[in-house]
């Protein structure tokens, strides 16, 4: 299972985001670290995972990401 970091650019989205992939059983948090996100307040949603599945996951629960990196 591959570990991503959803970039955004506020805190609510993050919270936002977190919440939608937990409650679909994937194992995700929210971190600060503005030397990888340079968007907005630096806020990062880490999720393991597939990144298909969590983008539209997201994305239906209109959270807006500025980027997606893998680590």
């Amino acid at each position: 299972m591959k570990e991503y970091y959803f970039l955004l650019s506020s805190i609510t989205s993050a919270m936002k985001g977190e919440k939608i992939l937990q409650k679909s059983g994937i194992k995700a948090f929210v971190f600060r670290d503005t030397k990888i996100n340079p968007y907005g307040c630096g806020y990062i949603i880490r999720a393991l995972g597939e990144k298909e599945k969590m983008t539209e996951l997201l994305r239906k629960g209109g959270v807006r990401i500025n980027e997606i990196k893998e680590r």
